[in-house]
């Protein structure tokens, strides 16, 4: 993955821990070692957060993220990593659910039937 994919990935996990406007110590440990991983210093993953903490419309700027990142393996891992952000905290938040079936649907990998 290109270092700018990589930037949005850390961009959406960032937005989904705040979608329920609260930031758990559980949801930055899984984020400071999901950039890691990513190969983004700390001085990036905080200059992303930063940005993140002014956004006022988190919906919006999910959808814009989301649909930068075209590849379908890095789309498939974005949902791995979303999915393990929502449960870092043990708490599975209505907003961060949404969050996640938005970013879903805009990628056509969202079944409302089984």
């Amino acid at each position: 993955m290109k270092n700018d994919t990589n930037e949005l990935i850390l961009k959406l996990l960032l937005l989904m821990a705040f979608a329920d406007n609260v930031y758990m110590e559980e949801e930055k440990e899984l984020i400071t070692d999901i950039s890691n991983e990513l190969g983004l210093d700390s001085e990036k993953a905080n200059e992303i957060f930063a940005k993140i903490q002014k956004i006022e419309d988190i919906t919006k700027e999910c959808r814009k993220t989301a649909n930068k990142i075209k590849n379908k393996q890095d789309r498939e891992k974005v949902l791995d990593l979303l999915s393990k952000m929502i449960t870092a905290d043990k708490i599975v938040h209505k907003a961060e659910i949404f969050a996640l079936q938005l970013i879903a649907e805009e990628w056509d990998m969202y079944r409302k039937k089984i």
